[in-house]
């Protein structure tokens, strides 16, 4: 009889789903930044002309939803890779 903590290592491969997990926690850095700097320009066009640019809201809403997306995989709560492994900017209802 196998033991079945074996076979759940080499079944699955943990050590690949490490290094994706990895990938996406430096990337969530970056795009943290991104973020960053999109708050700010939301905030200076709101206070400039009353009003939030519609690209810089897409944007957010992309950013928002690849994060939710990157942290579901990293907390193994999905099994489906973010972009750049699925479209980048789909929501969670069109998965």
């Amino acid at each position: 009889m196998k033991d079945p903590a074996i076979e759940n290592i080499i079944g699955t491969n943990p050590f690949k789903r490490l290094i994706f997990m990895a990938l996406f926690f430096g990337l969530f850095g970056i795009v943290r930044l991104l973020l960053w700097v999109l708050v700010v320009f939301q905030f200076l066009a709101h206070m400039l002309t009353g009003r939030v640019t519609a690209v810089g809201m897409k944007w957010g809403k992309a950013l928002s939803n690849w994060i939710h997306k990157m942290l579901l995989f990293m907390s193994y709560n999905t099994e489906q890779m973010p972009f750049p492994f699925a479209a980048f900017g789909a929501t969670a209802d069109e998965d």
